[in-house]
């Protein structure tokens, strides 16, 4: 079984956490082996469990109603995954008292402007455990169901957030569903919210080629380090119940360079293999560094390059009814669309 030294020195010495950003068996064993303390999921993660391992589904997919058809069946085919990993976590989530041990689950990606029918994919997803956590797009419609999902007590995610203005909004909107629910004498609910940094990084790569702007990689990894350095200060200072989840990171010093914050990163094996790498070669260090400031020459330098990077930087930079729009927003959710959901349709 593989062993992940630095994360399992990150769990166990400082306060930051890690979940496993795959369904696969395997990877999960190996990162719960090694301090991690839950798993996401998503469409396309969900459709490599299914087709990698199907033995492990098999019966549970044959089980599937001849009348769930569509979408209606790959919500089911969600369901069958994400039920069989909330069973492997539950431990984990009675001995923490509800703290971890989560999984968690996306709502369909196309529609993210359909605040109704989210708000009742989400319910179902909520049945599939106790220790289920349902995620939903940082969209306009999305932030307002975040907030009903909140006050009926019910675990959620925020997800797709490539900004700075669409965490803070969710964080805003669980803060008011916490108090409708405390009101109607129900026990809030964890929440943490999933800051795509990778998915703001492969938008920035997409416009810096398009534009032939000339601007390094590792300019752009520093960029997108920057917007989750600079939301988790907001959001510490602020004092919000909801957790940052720092998710999809294209470098190891993406992971390295947080340690230290109070947060749920969200890590996929091949960024965990890097990292097996990298504290190998000794590229990074095992020491806290999340209040070390990055580099804001290299910010800077995207910044007049991509004006776009400033929206996601600036913690005003985008209004709720801009959140559909922008960039990153949409190529992150025509991604879990076209490369899972889709996908899932064939099964």
């Amino acid at each position: 079984m593989v062993k992940h030294e630095y994360l399992n020195w990150m769990a166990k010495n400082t306060p930051t956490q890690w979940c496993n950003d795959s369904a696969l068996t395997a990877d999960l064993e190996a990162a719960l082996d090694s301090g991690a303390i839950g798993c996401t999921s998503n469409p396309p993660l969900t459709y490599e469990a299914l087709t990698v391992q199907p033995e492990l589904y098999r019966d549970a997919v044959a089980a599937i109603p001849a009348t769930a058809a569509g979408d209606d069946r790959v919500v089911e085919l969600l369901g069958v995954v994400v039920r069989s990993i909330s069973r492997k976590l539950r431990v984990l989530y009675d001995v923490s008292g509800k703290k971890v041990g989560y999984i968690r689950s996306q709502v369909q990606p196309r529609i993210s402007a359909n605040g109704a029918a989210m708000y009742r994919m989400g319910k179902t997803i909520s049945t599939w455990g106790d220790n289920v956590m349902v995620k939903i797009p940082g969209t306009a419609s999305g932030i307002q169901v975040l907030e009903e999902l909140a006050a009926d007590g019910i675990p959620t995610t925020p997800t797709v957030c490539v900004s700075i203005p669409q965490i803070l909004a969710a964080a805003e909107a669980n803060e008011r569903g916490i108090k409708r629910a405390i009101a109607a004498g129900k026990a809030p609910a964890p929440s943490t919210a999933a800051l795509v940094m990778g998915r703001l990084q492969d938008y920035l790569a997409v416009l810096n080629q398009e534009r032939q702007a000339g601007l390094a990689t590792t300019d752009l990894e520093t960029a997108a380090l920057a917007v989750t350095k600079r939301c988790y200060s907001i959001m510490k200072e602020r004092g919000y119940s909801q957790l940052l989840m720092p998710a999809a990171f294209r470098a190891p010093r993406q992971v390295s360079e947080l340690v230290g914050a109070t947060v749920h990163m969200t890590i996929h094996p091949k960024v965990q293999a890097e990292i097996i790498k990298a504290d190998a070669e000794g590229r990074i260090q095992r020491r806290i560094a999340i209040d070390d400031p990055v580099d804001m020459d290299a910010v800077e330098r995207v910044g007049r390059a991509l004006p776009e990077f400033k929206l996601a930087f600036d913690p005003e930079g985008l209004k709720p009814e801009q959140f559909d729009a922008y960039g990153a927003t949409v190529m992150t959710l025509d991604g879990f669309d076209k490369t899972g959901w889709q996908k899932l349709y064939t099964l």
